[in-house]
């Protein structure tokens, strides 16, 4: 609840392995860093951000837990239980029953917790009785009154969230993500028209008459993304991509580099488009401007406040779908 840890402190932060999860744990990992110095970070993360996780400074050690076995996970923490080397911090941002389970079997009987956790009893663990444990037993985070009802909050930003559950104070640092000098000739536009849910793609038919449009202007695009055969078995939207390759709007670099590698592209990049997922995430780390087509209401709280961010949600009663093409082309216009 705020106070202080032991000199050399062992901490360890819990996420899922979405890219967008790691990119918004990156604020709070360089926050517990500063606050905590000299302190041991171990970052609990999966096989999806693995090459994020391993290039990155802002933690010690990692174990993939989510991609790795049950039995595995649990051999993992519980060998460094026996040794005696529990953790004084554990931080978990993942509210799934995994998630709290492995979070209870990394704290010892002395560990602070931040986040969901199993009990003795495998109950809930309570939150705090204070305003950040109401924070985070809030099941509205996205609604427009979350700052009014939680005043310590400078924003609904989620990476503000993480931060401030963990009561840390002071202003939120930006996004910190390993970059890598990509394995091709850079574009002008990065384009990443997937994710993980149907609700957040924009039509096939919008995304071809913008590549039309900046064909026309002879702007050369890039396609980023995961390997087809993943994309089209994890992620929703491969039948536009496959579209725009069909005219050969864009140059198809999915899967041809490591996710640093991709950073690295759209730091190069003019402008990066792309809907609510991981690689939208990594360009608003970058120095590209970044035009983000987001779910109303969902924005206030995975929109990043990067000042080089462009959000474009929809109106009441609309959806993704219905984000206007000209707002879309005119964020594009005033980047390239």
């Amino acid at each position: 609840m705020g106070g202080a840890l032991p000199v050399d402190a062992r901490i360890a932060v819990v996420a899922n392995d979405a890219i967008g999860n790691f990119v918004v744990a990156t604020p709070l990992l360089q926050m517990l860093r500063a606050t905590f110095a000299p302190c041991a970070i171990h970052y609990y993360g999966g096989n999806r951000t693995s090459e994020l996780e391993s290039a990155s400074d802002l933690m010690d050690a990692r174990f993939p837990l989510h991609g790795s076995s049950v039995q595995d996970s649990a051999r993992h923490i519980l060998a460094s239980v026996a040794e005696g080397r529990p953790y004084h911090l554990v931080v978990n941002n993942e509210w799934t029953p995994f998630a709290k389970a492995m979070t209870a079997l990394l704290s010892g009987p002395d560990t602070w917790v931040v986040g969901p956790c199993l009990n003795e009893s495998r109950g809930d663990l309570p939150f705090a009785d204070d305003e950040v444990g109401r924070l985070a037993a809030d099941e509205h985070w996205v609604s427009e009154s979350l700052t009014e009802r939680f005043p310590f909050l400078s924003s609904a930003f989620i990476g503000e969230i993480f931060c401030r559950l963990a009561y840390l104070k002071g202003p939120i640092p930006a996004y910190r993500v390993p970059q890598d000098a990509p394995t091709c000739a850079a574009c002008e536009v990065v384009i990443a028209p997937s994710a993980s849910l149907p609700e957040k793609l924009w039509p096939a038919a919008k995304w071809l008459e913008t590549l039309r449009w900046l064909r026309a202007k002879g702007v050369s695009v890039g396609l980023v993304g995961a390997k087809p055969g993943d994309q089209k078995h994890f992620w929703k939207g491969s039948d536009v991509e496959e579209s725009l390759l069909a005219e050969d709007l864009a140059i198809d670099l999915r899967g041809s580099m490591t996710l640093p590698q991709v950073v690295g592209l759209l730091d190069q990049a003019k402008v990066a488009l792309g809907v609510d997922n991981g690689i939208l995430h990594l360009a608003a780390a970058t120095k590209a401007e970044t035009v983000g087509l987001f779910r109303r209401g969902i924005h206030r709280l995975w929109a990043s406040p990067s000042p080089r961010l462009s959000v474009l949600t929809h109106g009441e009663g609309e959806t993704v779908a219905d984000i206007p093409l000209d707002c879309v082309k005119e964020c594009l216009l005033n980047a390239i």
